[in-house]
């Protein structure tokens, strides 16, 4: 049977002595994921991986930079670098699911064309622990018109054995040193 899910991400705040290893800022006011494990392949990360091959992204409150009405806001936006959005976060609520998608406009706001924008039906499912030191990304390409639908699925564990298998054959990202 073929999956729905293309590709798995595990990004996690690594401790401090990593990274200061690998030359990253300690003690940042906004959490910085890096991935260190991953199943698949997925082109929309691209822009998100910097020179050296880290894929990294930052978690923050979208209060602190969205400006829209509060009903369409999402509950955090994940942030690559150069000023990036990868996506904006909606919880399931009673849950540790997040959806979003990519940034579906042509061009951003500070006029540059969109690096994902041929991404833009794609569905982001993240699974978030509580404590917020880990995140799980499942992307399930042109997936977007049916996010709740999905969410509740993951949620309800209908995901369950995939989710299993992509866990155990994910292979490291980028190798920071002993995790």
């Amino acid at each position: 049977m073929e999956t729905m899910i293309s590709a798995y991400y595990r990004l996690e705040v690594l401790p401090d002595d990593l990274k200061a290893a690998n030359k990253i800022k300690v003690g940042a006011k906004i959490p910085r994921y890096d991935c260190i494990k991953s199943d698949g392949i997925y082109h929309g990360i691209k822009p998100f991986i910097n020179p050296i091959g880290m894929f990294k992204l930052s978690l923050t409150d979208c209060k602190d930079f969205v400006r829209t009405d509060v009903k369409r806001m999402g509950d955090f936006a994940l942030i690559g670098g150069k000023n990036l959005n990868f996506s904006s976060l909606y919880s399931l609520e009673g849950t540790n699911f997040y959806y979003g998608n990519p940034n579906g406009k042509p061009i951003l706001k500070d006029g540059r064309p969109n690096p994902v924008f041929q991404h833009r039906h794609d569905l982001y499912i993240c699974f978030i622990p509580d404590g917020f030191k880990q995140i799980e990304l499942f992307v399930l390409p042109h997936q977007k018109g049916y996010a709740l639908e999905l969410i509740q699925s993951f949620a309800d564990g209908d995901f369950d054995d995939e989710v299993i298998e992509l866990r155990n054959k994910a292979k490291t990202f980028f190798d920071y040193g002993c995790l």
